[in-house]
């Protein structure tokens, strides 16, 4: 055995940040180095001595961990195999090298411009095939940005003046859409790209490509707006659920996979890897590993999804492309007679307008979780219940899936206790 290796806190009860050592055993000798590590305690896990998933770059820093260890790991049994047994003084230098290696001040490195830390980043994090796609879009939006400015962007050029450019950019500039000149982006769009481009600043500092610090101003914020968009009632699900498309098999399993999904509130990503071996529990309850966070998820089976199983011998139906769900939701609507009149208030290029749509034109296979949220807290299911299956993390964030009028917010709260007027007791004397 070439001993073991461990991460703890220098001061695990610090109020802000505090190193990260790495502890090295072997027999009665211990040596203890600083990885350069820093993290608050709060969001350091003590049991698996790593970053906990509240860290924002938990994977890159728990990367870093793990490498360190199989340096060491490495380095000591090299250590063992020359010297025999190991020699505490020698090995805590050579392991000072490995855990924290001194720069190399004869070789002065390549410097990384902007764009090259971006394709690095994209490159290297462990994120999602899709999530990794849309920051390859916001680099395409900054590359078009550096044309347009005539000037290539630097670490030191992302300040406030550059904030208040890049959005005067994404407020004006024309692009083709569908054949179609289209002036400036949407406000959720121009909020999404500040947020990677502060994702990308946050990596280079880490890295030590850049020391500025701009992007972390209380002014270079992101922003957004809370999309309208729409819920289906549990009565629009029952008149959705009990339409007679036997003459249409194709409408007919679009229908039955979306309603999966309205009492499920599983993602597309989700509802496309549904198998039969994921119902547990003698067919009562949904067990699955969702796509994009990672996590398992336990689902009681609503009795509408235990008669679809039934329909299909104990499967579901065979999932099509997302774009096509989506088109054929829309005439699903339309025979279900989802004609309510929807108002929606958008922002692009600056300026607010209103539109009016159908609600059969807005129903996407997205609507079927936010419809399984909104029911649910509707029908007064707890909401931390509720958030346990749809993964949100807060209460804030998943508030933006509920979809409720004024209306309806009264209507739930005149039901409370607070609004009923308690019968009087009668104390007998």
């Amino acid at each position: 055995m070439a001993g073991s290796v461990t991460f703890i806190l220098r001061k695990p009860k610090a109020k802000t940040e505090t190193p990260v050592n790495m502890v090295f055993w072997y027999d009665q000798i211990r040596i203890l180095l600083s990885t350069g590590e820093k993290i608050r305690p709060t969001e350091w896990n003590p049991v698996d001595h790593r970053a906990r998933k509240t860290h924002k770059d938990y994977r890159n820093v728990n990367t870093r961990l793990d490498k360190i260890k199989g340096n060491v790991m490495n380095t000591v049994r090299d250590h063992l195999n020359k010297n025999g047994k190991v020699i505490a003084e020698i090995l805590r230098k050579e392991l000072a090298e490995v855990v924290k290696p001194k720069p190399d001040t004869d070789k002065k490195p390549t410097p990384v411009t902007f764009i090259q830390s971006i394709n690095e980043y994209i490159k290297n994090c462990n994120k999602t095939p899709r999530t990794k796609l849309s920051y390859g879009t916001t680099k395409n939006i900054l590359e078009k940005y550096e044309g347009y400015i005539n000037k290539e962007l630097t670490f030191d050029s992302i300040n406030l003046d550059f904030y208040d450019d890049f959005i005067k950019f994404l407020t004006t500039v024309q692009r083709i859409e569908n054949e179609t000149i289209i002036t400036g982006y949407a406000k959720n769009t121009i909020g999404d790209h500040i947020k990677k481009v502060k994702v990308f600043m946050n990596y280079a500092l880490d890295k030590g490509y850049t020391e500025n610090r701009g992007h972390l101003h209380r002014k270079f914020r992101t922003f957004e707006e809370t999309p309208e968009t729409i819920y289906l009632t549990e009565k629009e699900l029952t008149d959705l659920y009990t339409l007679d498309l036997s003459e249409n098999k194709k409408l007919d399993r679009v229908r039955d996979l979306f309603i999966i999904g309205c009492y499920t509130g599983l993602r597309f990503s989700d509802l496309s890897q549904l198998t039969p071996d994921k119902f547990i529990k003698n067919g009562t309850q949904l067990k699955i590993k969702t796509v994009k966070t990672g996590e398992t998820v336990i689902i009681p089976l609503h009795w509408t999804i235990k008669e679809i199983l039934k329909k299909y011998d104990g499967g579901t139906p065979r999932p099509i492309s997302n774009q096509k769900m989506n088109e054929y939701l829309k005439e699903l609507g339309e025979k279900a007679k989802f004609n309510e009149k929807i108002v929606l208030n958008r922002t692009q290029g600056g300026l607010s307008y209103d539109r009016t749509k159908e609600k059969r034109d807005l129903i996407t296979v997205h609507t079927a979780r936010r419809s399984f949220a909104t029911n649910m807290f509707l029908a007064e299911v707890p909401t931390i219940s509720i958030m346990k299956i749809t993964g949100h993390r807060t209460e804030r964030s998943f508030m933006k899936y509920i979809k409720i009028s004024q209306e309806q917010n009264a209507d739930k709260l005149s039901k409370h206790p607070y609004f009923t007027k308690s019968p009087l007791k009668v104390v007998n004397q």
